[in-house]
């Protein structure tokens, strides 16, 4: 399904026009929104154009291998002023790319994402849901516009093909994905360190607050719902931050029998994360909208105005309610 206004060729008539580009993605930052958002930044500059990434929220210790490949800019003050584009990247919703209103207010967009979520009225928006990470989208684009790809940029797209689809294990580990995943191994993309750094890097407070958080496990409806919590107080007392463990939440999914797992991540008193994983039956992504998120069919997530006792409730009662109307 696609929401697009615009076609793949329309957006690279409109990149290879312009001078000038900012580059962004969405707050809390993952692998498909940096890597793509690098990738893609690193072809314009091949091409003879400005071009600026931007990342208006703490980039996760996991992804910091990928500044080495791009600057990306960190606070709106060092923005550019005037650009020909601002490019959005893995979603599309301007609050969630953290840009100021009196920034976004004088720009045009484009689009480029691939959640269902989307619906397509982002400027010059290219929206395929059919593609599992926007790095999917990035490769065609430099085929499209016949640029070369050399093995840095390579890396930077497998970071987004690999992390989008769990290493390889969800759903939306299509044989389109694997065989592109395979022509950016091909281009000297450094899978290791992709892996070393995106997957496989645990701190000792990372693992201090997954022993927190496994202790909270609880099931609900039938144990059609498993939950997990991560508690400010247990972060603090860590030492990390709660974005850092987004991926625990696939110990809950492990669970046999379980319909989906939830990762409650309590970000201030009255603000909560939910990460919603489901094993395929279950279209997360519509209870995530039902709170103002979005996301895809087997992975979404909110962010919720509510104290985690409250969005706990919230979330079971939203999601026993779905489940058992089936």
């Amino acid at each position: 399904m696609t929401t697009s206004n615009s076609s793949l060729v329309e957006v690279v008539s409109l990149l290879k026009a312009a001078t000038k580009v900012l580059l962004i993605g969405h707050v809390a930052p993952d692998g498909d929104s940096l890597g793509s958002s690098i990738a893609l930044c690193r072809l314009l500059r091949q091409a003879g154009k400005e071009a600026y990434v931007g990342c208006l929220d703490r980039i996760p210790p996991r992804y910091e291998f990928l500044l080495k490949f791009s600057p990306v800019i960190t606070v709106a003050e060092d923005l550019p002023p005037d650009v020909d584009f601002v490019v959005v990247l893995d979603c599309g919703d301007l609050p969630r790319t953290g840009l100021p209103l009196a920034y976004t207010a004088r720009q045009k967009f484009i689009n480029i994402d691939h959640h269902t979520s989307n619906t397509g009225a982002l400027g010059h928006a290219w929206v395929d849901s059919t593609a599992s990470a926007v790095g999917q989208q990035v490769l065609r684009l430099l085929d499209a516009a016949d640029w070369p790809l050399d093995k840095d940029t390579a890396t930077c797209l497998y970071t987004s093909l690999a992390t989008d689809s769990g290493f390889f294990r969800h759903g939306n580990t299509t044989p389109t994905l694997l065989r592109e995943a395979a022509r950016l191994l091909e281009c000297g993309a450094d899978a290791r360190l992709v892996v070393e750094h995106a997957f496989e890097r645990k701190s000792l407070g990372e693992l201090c607050l997954i022993q927190r958080a496994l202790g909270t496990l609880s099931l609900h409806d039938n144990n059609q719902i498993a939950l997990l919590e991560v508690s400010l107080v247990d972060a603090q007392d860590c030492g990390v931050q709660a974005d850092e463990v987004d991926e625990m939440v696939d110990f809950a999914r492990a669970i046999p029998d379980t319909a989906v797992a939830v990762l409650l991540k309590e970000m201030a008193p009255s603000v909560t994360k939910v990460s919603l994983r489901s094993k395929g039956m279950l279209d997360v992504s519509k209870i995530a909208e039902h709170f103002g998120g979005g996301g895809h069919r087997a992975a979404a997530g909110a962010t919720m105005p509510l104290s985690i006792d409250a969005a706990r409730h919230e979330i079971i009662r939203r999601l026993a309610e779905v489940l058992n109307n089936a």
